[in-house]
């Protein structure tokens, strides 16, 4: 294995990456261009990629929007007959936000439009226009928001006839931060798609702390899969103008802010005639929806899914929590009715937990009324608790765990809907057993999600300690080594990041007398090594022994060999992905210089 080692006396960060030049990008790209990750690449107003160019992003590369509003937002499009290919990796996300974004998880989820976002516009059909005017033969529009001079007209179009378009692929972005108002009285979403076509591939998308909506898909046919949309300030996912196509593993999360969010789903047909064809119909499978989780005013304003303007609905394998009640139907919603089954809802106002509270819109008195939809038994939504592991809505929490809290929860046991071209699952949600937005979302970088034990928590490691080594893992942790002085006041402090979304195998080494055998002076006698999660007063884990396992491991490795029988300390801990702190002490008040080292296994 290729082993890597940089002194640090401070906590690293899966986001601290050196660039070696930031990169203004402004105007239009005209030829096919590569933004590389030892660049820092900062957008300045309305960034154009055309002329059939292909944008290439490479994995881990940033990209930030300078912070601006108005016909000066900063923003990327890919407009049509171009191309983004933005191929990140769970360890190796690519990130689009804000330039005051320090990328450690410490910019909150009030800080929203600081920059525009991300636009994508393509060729294939839609149904109307967004201003209800005539939308020519082909159908198409102009993308809501921007101010643009005649000229740039065509740069901000979409719509056509080719539903098979390719406008490339998004895998493994997280969008952050943005939301800036483009145009009068319009912010953009986190990631706008229009006209966007099949042949175009959108997977493991995260949207974080947008002021408007997460993903809006304005007509085309693009379909997508594990979709994030995390404290947006309106909808978590809309669809308008004629969308046709299949959404699953979708996960929202929204928060009672200055920006709250609004519906979880926004489901859109058409805008003038509601009757314009193609007729919007959307799949939406596998969506784990949680709401603001306040008791709100009452108006439905927080209601999970609002069908309407003749949308074709298809809801299945969901679960809903913590929205107050209500499914808002609205009159105009067409001659074919939504189809939602196998659904779990849950409001945290236990007293409106009944079918007629979720059958009824909270709208306006002219919707429909839903309450079929909970007391037909064949469609099998069901109003009953989930049973996450829990629910948390701060960073540094590490609280944040939407998977079933045990085999007990109905997420494994409510029959579930096969869809075609989605893989079958045995649960429904977004989660069964695999918590797959630790890693590379803004979500576990900020300290939201769950940190898992280590192999005997809590315990003192003895000499013969040994845990299952992780193998064949993509992640990496971080490898550090920092030396500094132990005092009976003061300790070393080495914090690290587990990246990706696999479970990791570290070695940490605490290393006091093994240092008089390279000179160095007043080394430490007596090594306590710790390993904390953060905020934690409890160690996960103790060590005061070289344990036999280690020696092994630090061979293997090309790490110097422990002098027998010293006074060091070293443990091997499988954790997941995550933030942790090593700390080295002195045994019963020992100082001295000491060394803590650790090292990634793979």
């Amino acid at each position: 294995m290729k082993l890597r080692t940089i002194i640090a006396t401070a906590i690293a960060t899966a986001a601290a990456s050196l660039h070696a030049a930031t990169v203004n990008v402004s105007g239009s790209i005209t030829s096919d261009t590569t933004w590389t990750a030892d660049n820092e690449y900062l957008l300045a107003g309305y960034v154009f990629v055309t002329d059939g160019a292909t944008l290439t992003i490479n994995p881990g590369t940033v990209v930030k929007g300078e912070v601006s509003t108005g016909a000066g937002a900063a923003a990327l499009v890919i407009s049509q007959g171009a191309k983004i290919m933005a191929e990140g990796t769970a360890d190796n996300p690519i990130i689009f936000t804000s330039e005051l974004d320090p990328l450690d998880g410490s910019l909150g989820s009030d800080r929203k439009s600081l920059w525009g976002g991300l636009v994508v516009l393509g060729n294939a059909s839609i149904n109307s226009r967004s201003d209800g005017e005539a939308a020519g033969t082909p159908a198409q529009d102009q993308i809501e928001g921007f101010s643009v001079s005649s000229d740039q007209i065509p740069l901000i179009t979409f719509g056509g006839t080719n539903d098979a378009d390719n406008s490339g692929v998004i895998r493994y972005v997280s969008i952050r931060h943005g939301g800036a108002t483009i145009g009068t009285g319009n912010e953009i979403n986190g990631l706008t798609l229009g006209g966007v076509g099949s042949a175009t591939t959108i997977s493991h998308v995260e949207v974080f702390a947008n002021q408007d909506d997460g993903f809006e898909f304005f007509g085309g046919t693009v379909s997508a899969s594990y979709l994030v949309a995390a404290f947006c300030g309106d909808d978590s996912f809309d669809f308008d103008q004629g969308f046709r196509g299949t959404l699953d593993h979708l996960f929202t999360i929204q928060i009672q802010d200055e920006e709250p969010g609004d519906k979880a789903i926004e489901w859109d047909g058409a805008t003038s005639p509601v009757t314009a064809t193609p007729i919007s119909n959307v799949t939406v499978t596998n969506l784990t929806a949680i709401g603001l989780g306040t008791s709100g005013t009452g108006d439905g304003s927080n209601a999970p899914i609002n069908p309407r303007d003749n949308a074709t609905v298809n809801l299945h394998n969901s679960v809903f929590v913590n929205y107050e009640r209500g499914i808002e139907i609205e009159s105009d919603i067409g001659d074919v009715a939504p189809v939602i089954s196998s659904n779990l809802w849950w409001s945290h106002v236990s007293a409106n937990n009944t079918a007629a509270n979720w059958g009824t819109s909270q709208g306006s008195s002219s919707d429909l009324d839903a309450t079929s939809y909970f007391t037909t038994a064949s469609l099998n939504n069901s109003i009953t608790d989930p049973m996450m592991k829990s629910i948390a809505y701060d960073a540094g929490s590490f609280e944040l765990d939407p998977r079933p809290s045990g085999t007990d929860s109905p997420i494994w046991s409510l029959p579930t809907v096969s869809i075609t071209g989605v893989a079958a699952t045995d649960y429904v949600g977004a989660f069964g057993n695999d918590l797959w937005i630790r890693g590379w979302t803004n979500l576990a970088i900020a300290g939201y999600l769950p940190l898992a034990d280590v192999e005997n928590p809590d315990e003192s490691i003895g000499e013969d300690f040994a845990v299952d080594i992780v193998r064949g893992s993509s992640s990496k942790a971080v490898n550090l080594s920092s030396r500094s002085d132990v005092t009976t006041s003061s300790a070393i402090t080495a914090g690290f990041v587990i990246g990706g979304s696999q479970a990791q195998t570290v070695l940490i080494r605490g290393i006091g007398p093994s240092l008089a055998e390279f000179g160095v002076a007043n080394p430490l006698s007596n090594v306590k090594l710790q390993l904390f999660e953060p905020g934690a007063t409890t160690p996960l884990v103790t060590s005061e022994v070289v344990t036999t396992q280690s020696i092994g491991l630090a061979a293997e490795l090309g790490a110097f060999a422990l002098t027998p029988g010293a006074e060091d300390a070293t443990l091997v801990a499988v954790l997941a992905p995550g933030v942790y702190t090593a700390i080295i002490s002195g045994v019963d008040g020992a100082t001295g210089n000491a060394l803590v080292e650790i090292y990634e296994l793979d």
